[in-house]
Formats: C-alpha cells, structure tokens, sequence
C-alpha cells in the first residue's frame, strides 16, 4: 500500500462521500469528553475532524499521507503514520484506519498513534471494502474480527480500554497505552518473598555489623551512580573526576561498572533481596564502604568485609520495622536504630542515605528511570529483560518506561518534597536528558512561571 494509491483513492468524487469519522465523532465526544487538542490520525477528507471542532470547540490536527485527501478548513500536515508522529496531545482519533493498514505494519503504526496521544479513540472496520476493485487492488488489508482487535490493543500494546463496542460492521475502542504510578501501587520493593525478607534482616542483624545514625552536615560534593542507559554518554568525565579524587558513591550494578573503568568506589549502596545481587558486591574492595539495607540477601552481606560494612532499615515497611523490632526484643538488646525514608529503588533511598549521612551536595548520573534505545540500563542485568514498555508523557516528551520506573518516576515528587526538600541546603542535580531529568526541569520551569506570574 503506498501513499500514491491512496492520491489515486481521494480522486475517485464516490470515496469523499462517506466520512466514517463524521459518523462516529458524536460517540467519541460522549466518551470521551475531550477538552484539548484533538489528533486525527488518518484524517482522510477532513469532515470528521471538522465535526469534531463543531462539536467540542477544541483544536484538531488532521494527518493523513495522501496530500489529496483533505478538503475541510482544518489543520491539515502530510504524515505516513508508519513513522513516529511530530505531534503530542491528550486526545486521539482515528477512524476507517486501521483496516488500510497491512498486517506487517499494524503493530508500528499502533505504537506510532498510541505513542503520540494519551487517549486515542479507534473506529475499525472488520468487513472487505467496497472500492479497491476501482484501483485494482483491496484497500482494506488487515480485515479482522472484534476480539482480534481487542487482543491486539490489550494484550499486545499494553493498554487500557476505557469504553468498547462491537458495532458490526465496525469494532469501537477508547483505550490508552499510557499510565501512571498509581496504575502500579502495587509492585513492591522487596523483589522477594515476605519471609525471605524477614530471615535476611534477622540474620544480618545477628551479625553484628555497624548500623548508620545521623551525621553532621559535611561540605564534600557526592558523585552518585545509577544504572540508566545515560551513565554511558558521561563515562570520561566521572573516570576523570574519579582519578581527581572526587567521592564516587554506587548502586547495584554500577560498582562493576566504576572498578572496570579503573576508579574504585568510596561506597556501595544495596537494597533489593534478590541473590543475584550478590554479583554486585564482587570483588571487595579494601576502600570501599558497603550501605546495605537489612533486607539484603544474607549470603551477599555475610560475604563482605565485616569491619567495612554498615546496615540501615527502611523505615517506611512495616514489615522491616517489625522485623527488627522483634529482633532487638528477642535478643533483649537496648538498642535504637534509625529509620531511612524513600522509595522504591536504590536510588530513592540512597538519596536520603547520604542525607542522613551529612551529605548535602549530591550529582547523579546515570538516573533515567526510561529506556534509551530500547536499553534499560547502562551494562547487561537480564534480570529486567522483556519488561512491558509503557509510553510516559512529560511537559510535551514521551519517554517508554517500564514499570519500576514509572513508580519510581511517581514517588520521586513525595520523596524530594516530604524527605529531601525539608533538609536544610541538601541540592541535588541530575545529569543526562532521561525522565527523572526532564521531570525535574519541567518542575523547576513551572515554579519559576508561577513566581514570574505567567
């Protein structure tokens, strides 16, 4: 199917007559409310997207790839929709579409719609068309039954639908691909079994190890590594900045990445349960302080150098705080211990870590919490292969996430205002163009708007 058939398609005065989309744009209005701009992909002659700015008074970007095809007062670009789209909007449109699509090209140009609008509604007809014997070839090229189309959107693409109906001869979806951190309340932290968890911290606790308690306020700048795909693009400067004796902190996989470049770092911080992670304290270094959560497989902080490693507790879980306070009365100790506040991953914690610490001029590197060119992190960790991808939208920018990052992505804002915000003179700058970046300098614009008043 080329975009020249299609120039061909729009001459024929018996194919603008019908306009699926102007049919069907009522219902879509009925479910979906839209109070923004309206993208109309494959918006062919126009007169559905005109019926939409009828009908809600909103802006409609009709796009289409046969320069033909539009004859309505709208705005109109020339777009092959098996191409990412240059446009964003909340709303999405796209009727009598699908259907022209060939099945190899279907998933492209679903991610391509679902991609550019957060919530996209869909007309798709499910029955062979009537005018390709005109042009000597079938216009409608992937013809297919309702609950075809219903697996392709929810179980292949990942979305929601909001609102369906099987209006044979058409198959009706008001879905979205998009999601946020409340979509994922539930993922946990832990990465293991409740009571794998609990026989970690009451193992570990019987070691006998150092446990972290405040520190005074201390001038030296941190270095502090997450494993994003960016770290990557700024390798040469912390080599440098390493050799130059600058404090390099590390988070799970970054401490192998860091020894390999030559740069040993001042301290490892781990949270996750998982044993794998054992690989991720390997090998020790004689100069190197081990921040391990309570919580951390036994095995992995009973390796370590004993007179090097510190335990810390995450004081938001009720069942670490359990745990350990079942510990401290079993063992009749008269002991505190100092809970440390977060989120999820390694580096929501290790933030208020090195706060508690005394630390209050922290760089971070390597935190994306997207994937970049498809990667999730900066060196090889199989355990976060084959995610699920989710589009994430952000003061214009869409970014594929997987689920940890979106909920990290969602806890940032509680962590920086309940925990970091309140410490007095603690800055924290983010290097790279990944989602946590973006986040907070689409934040810092709107702050300062507001205090401009505009």
């Amino acid at each position: 199917m080329t975009a020249a058939l299609y120039q061909q398609v729009w001459d024929i005065p018996a194919y603008r007559d019908f306009s699926p989309g102007e049919h069907v744009a009522q219902t879509f209005v009925e479910v979906a409310s839209p109070d923004d701009t309206i993208i109309d992909f494959g918006c062919g002659s126009g007169k559905g997207s005109r019926m939409l700015h009828v009908l809600t008074g909103q802006k409609v970007i009709g796009l289409d790839w046969a320069e033909n095809s539009n004859q309505e007062n709208i705005e109109f670009h020339v777009h092959d929709l098996t191409k990412p789209v240059p446009f964003k909007s909340e709303y999405g449109f796209c009727t009598d579409v699908m259907e022209h699509i060939a099945p190899n090209e279907v998933d492209k140009v679903l991610a391509n719609i679902l991609t550019a609008a957060r919530n996209v509604f869909f007309s798709i007809s499910m029955v062979p068309d009537h005018f390709g014997a005109q042009v000597g070839e079938p216009l409608h090229l992937t013809v297919e039954n309702f609950d075809w189309w219903k697996n392709k959107l929810e179980t292949e693409h990942h979305c929601r639908i909001k609102w369906s109906q099987d209006a044979y001869p058409n198959a009706l979806f008001y879905v979205t691909a998009y999601a946020n951190g409340d979509d994922f309340a539930k993922v946990t932290s832990l990465n293991a079994k409740e009571a794998d968890v609990v026989e970690n911290i009451r193992k570990n606790l019987g070691l006998g190890l150092q446990e972290i308690c405040p520190h005074a306020t201390q001038e030296t700048q941190v270095i502090l590594l997450a494993g994003g795909p960016s770290l990557a693009e700024h390798e040469q400067e912390i080599i440098e900045r390493g050799k130059a004796g600058e404090l390099i902190v590390t988070t799970n996989g970054t401490y192998n990445w860091l020894i390999e470049r030559g740069i040993r770092p001042a301290a490892q911080v781990m949270v996750d349960s998982r044993p794998f992670m054992k690989r991720f304290t390997e090998p020790h270094i004689d100069s190197c302080k081990y921040l391990m959560a309570s919580q951390v497989d036994h095995e992995t902080i009973s390796s370590l150098p004993k007179d090097q490693t510190y335990l810390w507790h995450c004081g938001d879980s009720d069942l670490v705080k359990d745990a350990v306070d079942k510990w401290t009365a079993e063992n009749e100790t008269n002991r505190e211990w100092w809970p440390v506040y977060g989120g999820t991953t390694v580096v929501l914690r290790a933030l208020p870590l090195l706060a508690m610490l005394g630390f209050r001029k922290v760089e971070v590197f390597g935190w994306d919490s997207c994937l970049m060119d498809g990667k999730h992190h900066s060196y090889d960790q199989p355990e976060n292969d084959g995610g699920i991808v989710f589009p994430v939208m952000v003061g214009g920018e869409t970014f594929a996430c997987n689920p940890w990052m979106i909920v990290q992505a969602n806890e940032l804002g509680k962590v920086v205002r309940s925990i970091l915000g309140k410490i007095d003179g603690f800055e924290m700058a983010v290097r790279g163009d990944g989602l946590i970046a973006h986040m907070l300098k689409t934040a810092a614009d709107l702050s300062e708007r507001k205090e401009n008043g505009s």
